[in-house]
């Protein structure tokens, strides 16, 4: 079995993920992130600063759960070294 690790859960990790399990179904995928939200916007902070948007887990652009369905393993508030 392939195993792909992307480092990083902004744009292109996640996008590097998502192809790879668009590709292969059967390969192993894994997104490490140092941030505790995957795909987080962060141009969206001034939104959340005034009140615009609710909560600061808004501002991913995929959730957690959506990476999950989608066969992903996301490992975040975690550094890779």
């Amino acid at each position: 079995m392939t195993h792909l690790l992307a480092v990083g859960g902004s744009d292109a990790g996640i996008a590097a993920a998502l192809r790879a399990r668009e590709l292969d179904p059967t390969t192993d995928v894994t997104v490490v992130l140092a941030d505790e939200f995957p795909n987080f916007s962060i141009c969206g902070i001034p939104y959340w600063v005034s009140g615009d948007v609710a909560t600061e887990a808004s501002l991913a652009h995929r959730t957690r759960a959506d990476l999950e369905a989608a066969g992903i393993t996301v490992r975040s508030s975690t550094w890779a070294s």
